[in-house]
């Protein structure tokens, strides 16, 4: 990534506020149960999965078809993870941020 990249500023503005969530979530992880720390743990470590594809190596893949059908499977499977946690979170006496 480079200053020139159009994408840059978006980017950078993405990333400012995924550090302002992780700070606000890191905030109310002070009070959290098992479960808690668990999806804390589980979405974080997604971040960090996604937060190292940043250095390019993709597009030196040979096999980028292959793996662009695994990222699919895998964000299908976390769109059915996500909208169960919606789903649960909406329960009354819960709040959807």
């Amino acid at each position: 990534m480079w200053h020139g990249d159009p994408g840059f500023g978006r980017r950078r503005a993405g990333r400012a506020e995924t550090d302002r969530s992780v700070d606000a979530r890191r905030a109310r992880g002070a009070h959290d149960n098992t479960a808690d720390s668990r999806a804390r743990r589980f979405t974080e470590g997604l971040e960090d999965a996604i937060s190292g594809l940043g250095d390019g190596s993709f597009e030196h893949a040979g096999h980028k078809a292959d793996h662009v059908e695994e990222l699919r499977r895998v964000l299908g499977l976390l769109l059915d993870v996500l909208a169960d946690w919606e789903m649960l979170a909406a329960r009354p006496g819960e709040r959807l941020e």
